[in-house]
């Protein structure tokens, strides 16, 4: 599978090696299975790109319980503690694992969505067998800039949106007095790359 998400970092001895068989009886849904299955609910075309797919797909359990040893498993991962959300990005792939639900964009087809939800049920049940080995993090490694999502404003400062600056509406876009979508110029044509590269970023850190 291509989606592996450092399920090899776990640690299950001072080798920091992942324990092979621990893997192996989880996978055949023996003791220790802590997540029974992920059923898609949903999919369709993603809005920026439709030769893409966006899914969203049920856990047979709450799985928060889980989300901040996976936060200190796998150092890239966007926890946000107040949405109770995780969110991964492989290549173009945006995953994000909430309390009780899978969401992902981008996935090339159904096939690789059943790849990463493969991954996903791996990855989760992998980290619940060997927690008590790994220190759990309930910090965002990384904050969000307001300075980031302005350089991907149109920048015109038209105050259409009621702010006097764009800088300005990315600030309160963050605090979340705003809405991407009183930026009337992120729509037009030539912005479409602007506008895809906003709305991962603000689901990624969980806006």
């Amino acid at each position: 599978m291509p989606f592996i998400f450092g399920i090899d970092k776990i640690l299950t001895n001072q080798n920091n090696k992942c324990s092979i068989g621990n893997r192996d009886k989880i996978k055949e849904g023996g003791k220790g299975m802590y997540l029974d299955d992920i059923k898609i609910i949903f999919m369709q075309s993603c809005v920026a790109d439709s030769k893409k797919i966006r899914f969203k797909a049920k856990f047979s359990r709450d799985i928060s319980e889980v989300l901040p040893y996976i936060n200190s498993v796998l150092k890239d991962a966007i926890y946000n503690k107040n949405a109770m959300s995780l969110t991964i990005r492989k290549e173009f792939r945006i995953i994000t694992l909430h309390s009780d639900m899978l969401a992902v964009s981008k996935a090339v087809n159904e096939t690789d969505a059943y790849e990463i939800i493969d991954s996903v049920k791996d990855l989760i049940n992998n980290t619940y067998e060997n927690k008590e080995k790994i220190k759990p993090l309930y910090e965002m490694r990384s904050k969000p800039s307001a300075i980031d999502v302005y350089n991907h404003l149109p920048k015109l400062n038209c105050r259409k949106c009621g702010e006097y600056t764009c800088l300005a509406f990315a600030t309160k876009l963050l605090s979340g007095e705003q809405n991407i979508k009183r930026c009337v110029h992120i729509y037009d044509v030539h912005n479409r790359e602007n506008l895809e590269w906003i709305e991962d970023f603000l689901q990624v850190f969980g806006y």
